[in-house]
């Protein structure tokens, strides 16, 4: 589409350098005015076309952006449902498996590369969509570098030109290209507000992952720590009915102890 509206471009200048030199080339006032007012009507029709073209990219720059930013939704929320799941696996392996700890750490593990490989997978859909729209905000910024030439070069035109008729129409088209460009500018601040937000929703899901993994590893320190707890108190149990277990033995069989 860059590449259309650079050949209309430098279509349009080659017509508008035409029409100068047919001006130099005749006497009669009529035949001025009917050319500078076909140029008129000429760049008229190419700026409404190029108009048209870049509201018609635009929409389909946002469409994009919605169609991103829905499957990030989507896939958070997917997300999000995996890790609870996980969660429950995790707990009722622990309640189910408590006697077998060895196999606790390697459960830990797997849910701990899960995460990172979820931590992963979210980074790099964030980095394509920020490339992606880094990538249509340049495009944008180098068209209306593009019809700020255009509009400088078009004011120098009109400084050096001694016909009013033609000061009028130059004056005229500028102001459309302006107000084409202040509509540019618009939409280019607006697109940027979008990606503030949406670089501050990615921050909360950060936020949000960190906090569950947080309370994960502290769950699992007090599980430990319980298990721990409850050997110790099962050891000193076991200990004095082994002693006593011992004793009447050696009350029983006396013989035997010698």
């Amino acid at each position: 589409m860059i590449m259309e509206s650079h050949n209309s471009k430098s279509s349009l200048s080659e017509k508008r350098e035409d029409s100068i030199e047919e001006l130099k080339n005749k006497n009669a006032g009529k035949n001025v005015f009917e050319t500078l007012l076909n140029i008129f009507l000429e760049e008229r029709e190419n700026t409404k076309i190029k108009y048209e073209d870049l509201s018609n990219h635009i929409d389909k720059l946002k469409v994009y952006f919605d169609e991103k930013i829905n499957v990030l939704k989507d896939n958070t929320h997917e997300n999000l449902e995996e890790l609870k799941y996980y969660l429950d696996q995790l707990n009722k392996n622990i309640k189910d498996n408590a006697e077998k700890n060895s196999t606790y750490n390697d459960d830990f593990d797997t849910i701990r590369n899960e995460m990172l490989h979820l931590k992963k997978q979210k980074e790099d859909d964030i980095n394509l969509m920020k490339s992606s729209i880094q990538a249509y905000s340049s495009k944008i910024k180098n068209m209306i570098s593009i019809m700020n030439k255009n509009i400088e070069t078009i004011k120098e035109e009109l400084t050096n030109s001694q016909e009013n008729i033609q000061i009028e129409s130059k004056k005229k088209y500028i102001e459309i290209l302006e107000l084409i460009n202040n509509e540019n500018v618009n939409i280019n601040k607006k697109i940027e507000h979008s990606l503030d937000e949406l670089n501050n929703d990615i921050r909360d899901v950060k936020e949000y992952i960190r906090g569950v993994k947080d309370s994960l590893e502290n769950e699992i320190k007090d599980i430990k720590s319980a298990i721990t707890t409850n050997k110790k108190s099962i050891d000193d149990k076991i200990s004095p009915i082994t002693i006593n277990q011992k004793k009447l033995m050696n009350d029983f069989y006396p013989n035997e102890k010698s």
